[in-house]
C-alpha cells in the first residue's frame, strides 16, 4: 500500500504538511497482524465524557440490542482525526437503531476537558467524547495513537476489529476516495453474527504522549496516599468492607482496588470534578489514580523500611467531634429479620431549657446493616409535625459529622421536639438498632442564621424500561442570598442530578453534576465558597432515572414507578442549605438553667 500526500494548493500550510506526514509516516512504519486483537476479554471501565456524563463500557452486558461498541480514539488537533469526523459520523447515523454504539474517547494528556468541548463545537462532534485522564484505559486497550477505530462485542467483551475506518489516504482530498470500507465491514459482519474477516488494520493517527511510568515507593508515596484519602472509611470499625491495615492486607486486596478504581466505584464521591470546588471532597486525582494502579500493577511492591500502615492504626472515635454537649438516645428499635418495614417516626423531647445555637450535629448509628437512613427535624411547641415540621441533621451512608459553615448556625428553641424518622432494611437476621443524635452549641451566637430547604417532585411517573427519565424543579429566591451546601436525594434507580443556577442577567452556571448517582452513598457537596445568588436568582435541579433493565440496582424494570417511601419506590428531593446575609437573627430567650450536658432524653414512637 503506497502512501501518497498531494503538495498542491489545497494544503493549508507547510506546518500542516509536516505534521500530517510525520503522523501517517509513523503510523505506517509497522504492520499490525490478526495477532494483536485481544484474546482476553475487555476489561470493564467507566469514564466521564466532554460534557460531563457518565459511560461504563459493561453497562451493556445485558443489553440484547447492543452488539458493537465502537470507540474511536480521538485528539484535539490532530488533522486526521478531523479528517474523519464526517465519515464516523455517517456511520453512526447508518447504523443507528441496528445495535452499534459509537463513542470517542481522548487520552491526551494536553487536552483540558474544555478544550475537547471547543474542538467538539468547532468540527460538529455530537457523540460521546469520553476522557481517560488517567490514560488507564488506553494502555489497557493498547492505544498509541489517534485515528483508530476498535470495535468491542458486548456478548463477549472481545475486540473484534481494530483499526483504520477505511483505506482512504489521501486526506486532502474534498471527495472520499476510499475502495476499502473497514469499519463498515466489521460492523456488517458482526451484527449479521459472521466472522469478521478482517480484525486489524493499520490506522494512520497522531502519537499519544503517555505519562512516564516511575518507580513507586510503598512508604513514601502509597502509604500516605491511603491514609489521607482511604483510612478513614477502611480501619478497623470503620465502613469500609476491610481494614487497610498493613502492607499485606493492601496487596491483597489489591486488584479488588484497582477494579473499582478503574470503574469509578472508588473513591465514594461522585461529584464531576470539573464542576464546582467543595471542601469535603475526598476524591483521588487521575495523577494519584495512575500512580496507584500503577504500583498495583508491578505487583504491589513493599519495598524496604518499616510498614507506614502497620504503625498508623486509628482508633474510631465514637464522637468524630468530640464528646458533645447533649446528647439524645433514640430508643431501642426492634428489626425483623425478614420483610419490607414502613418509616418509623420517633419524637424526643429537645434536652436544652434555653434558647440554643447549634454549631454541629452528629449522628451515631447504633447498627449500620440495618440502619439505612435518619432525617431528623424540629417543630416548636404546640405547632404541628406535618406542616412545621424543620429540617435538623440526617444519617445515610457515607454522611458524617454535619458542622455549619463558619459563621452560621441553627437556632433550637427551648420546649421544642426533635422527630426521627427511621428507615430499616432487613439484613436476613433479627436484629437491634440503638442510635444518638449529638449536639454542639455555639459559644456564641452566629453572624448568619444557616437555612434549608428543598426542591420536591412528588408527581412524576418514570415508565417501564425507561432508560433516562428526566424531571426538574426550581425556585427562586426574592432576596440575595449565599448557598453552601447541596445534597442530591434519589433511589435505586437514579442515575444523575444537577443544581444550577440562572442570575438576573441571564447567565447560567453550573453548580453541582452528579453524573453517576450512588443510591448506597448519601453525600453533602459542601462549597469551599458560598455561591453568591442575587435576589432574582433562579435554582433548578435537574434529575435521571434509569427504569431499564440494565440499571442492575433495578428492583422491576416493568413497572411504572413514581414517588414513594420505599427504596423500590423513587424520589426527586434536592435539599440544599444557604443563608440571607442581609437578615437579622432571630431573638433567643434565655432562662436560668441551660440543662445538663450530654443528657440523655428518651424519645416516643408514634
Amino acid at each position: 500500500m503506497s502512501l501518497m500526500i498531494k503538495t498542491t494548493g489545497l494544503l493549508p500550510t507547510a506546518a500542516w504538511f509536516a505534521v500530517a506526514t510525520s503522523c501517517l509516516i509513523a503510523a505506517f512504519a509497522g504492520s499490525r497482524s490478526s495477532s494483536s486483537i485481544a484474546a482476553r476479554p475487555v476489561e470493564d471501565f467507566a469514564l466521564l465524557d466532554h460534557e460531563g456524563a457518565y459511560r461504563r463500557l459493561h453497562y451493556y452486558a445485558n443489553d440484547p440490542n447492543t452488539r458493537a461498541v465502537v470507540l474511536f480514539v480521538q485528539g484535539n488537533e490532530c488533522p486526521i482525526v478531523r479528517k474523519r469526523v464526517a465519515e464516523l459520523k455517517r456511520l453512526r447515523d447508518a447504523y443507528a437503531g441496528q445495535g452499534a454504539t459509537f463513542w470517542m474517547i481522548n487520552a491526551n494528556l494536553q487536552d483540558s476537558r474544555g478544550d475537547v468541548a471547543r474542538e467538539a463545537r468547532e468540527f460538529g462532534i455530537d457523540m460521546p467524547i469520553l476522557l481517560d485522564e488517567t490514560q488507564l484505559v488506553a494502555k489497557a486497550l493498547g492505544i498509541s495513537r489517534t485515528g483508530e477505530c476498535i470495535v468491542i462485542e458486548p456478548n463477549s467483551w472481545l475486540i473484534r476489529y481494530r483499526g483504520a475506518i477505511d483505506d482512504r489516504l489521501d486526506y486532502e482530498s474534498a471527495k472520499p476516495v476510499a475502495t476499502r470500507s473497514y469499519l463498515k465491514d466489521a460492523l456488517d459482519a458482526l451484527l449479521a453474527g459472521k466472522p469478521v474477516k478482517m480484525g486489524t488494520t493499520r490506522a494512520p493517527g497522531c502519537a499519544i504522549t503517555f505519562a512516564k511510568a516511575e518507580s513507586v515507593s510503598y512508604a513514601a508515596t502509597i502509604a500516605p496516599l491511603l491514609k489521607a484519602k482511604c483510612l478513614e472509611c477502611h480501619t478497623r470499625g470503620g465502613i469500609g468492607s476491610f481494614a487497610m491495615s498493613s502492607h499485606e492486607k493492601v496487596r491483597g486486596w489489591s486488584e479488588m482496588i484497582r477494579e473499582v478504581l478503574v470503574t469509578r466505584r472508588m473513591p465514594p464521591w461522585h461529584a464531576d470534578p470539573h464542576v464546582g470546588r467543595f471542601g469535603n471532597d475526598f476524591s483521588l486525582s487521575p495523577e494519584e489514580v495512575r500512580t496507584l494502579v500503577q504500583w498495583i500493577d508491578t505487583g504491589a511492591p513493599r519495598g524496604r523500611g518499616g510498614d507506614p500502615l502497620v504503625e498508623h492504626q486509628p482508633e474510631l472515635p465514637e464522637w468524630k467531634l468530640g464528646p458533645p454537649d447533649f446528647i439524645v438516645q433514640i430508643p431501642e428499635q426492634s428489626v425483623a429479620a425478614e420483610g419490607v418495614f414502613d418509616y418509623r417516626y420517633v419524637v424526643a423531647e429537645a434536652p436544652n431549657t434555653e434558647d440554643v445555637w447549634l454549631r454541629a450535629t452528629e449522628i451515631v448509628p447504633g447498627n449500620r446493616r440495618v440502619l439505612h437512613h435518619i432525617i431528623a427535624s424540629t417543630i416548636l411547641p404546640g405547632e404541628d409535625r406535618e406542616r412545621h415540621s424543620k429540617a435538623l441533621t440526617g444519617y445515610a451512608p457515607g454522611m458524617g459529622p454535619d458542622e455549619m459553615p463558619a459563621g452560621t448556625g441553627r437556632l433550637l428553641k427551648a420546649g421544642s421536639k426533635i422527630v426521627f424518622q427511621l428507615h430499616y432494611t432487613a439484613s436476613g437476621k433479627a436484629e437491634t438498632d440503638r442510635s444518638r443524635l449529638g449536639l454542639y452549641l455555639a459559644k456564641e451566637p452566629p453572624r448568619q442564621e444557616l437555612r434549608s430547604s428543598v426542591l420536591i417532585d412528588d408527581k412524576f411517573e418514570i415508565p417501564p424500561g425507561h432508560g433516562e427519565f428526566v424531571a426538574k424543579k426550581s425556585r427562586r429566591f426574592d432576596k440575595d442570598a449565599l448557598l453552601y451546601t447541596m445534597n442530591p436525594h434519589m433511589h435505586l434507580r437514579g442515575k444523575w442530578m444537577r443544581y444550577k443556577v440562572r442570575y438576573p442577567d441571564g447567565r447560567e452556571e453550573l453548580l453541582l453534576n452528579v453524573p453517576n448517582y450512588r443510591f448506597e452513598w448519601q453525600r453533602n457537596y459542601e462549597l469551599i465558597e458560598p455561591k453568591r445568588l442575587p435576589k432574582g436568582t433562579v435554582l433548578t435541579v435537574e434529575a435521571a432515572w434509569d427504569n431499564s433493565a440494565l440499571n442492575l440496582s433495578n428492583p422491576d424494570p416493568a413497572k411504572a414507578v413514581g414517588w414513594g417511601d420505599q427504596t423500590f419506590n423513587e424520589m426527586f428531593y434536592a435539599s440544599y442549605r444557604y443563608t440571607y446575609p442581609d437578615s437579622k437573627l432571630p431573638v433567643i430567650e434565655k432562662t436560668a438553667s441551660s440543662g445538663t450536658p450530654s443528657a440523655a432524653i428518651p424519645g416516643t414512637s408514634q
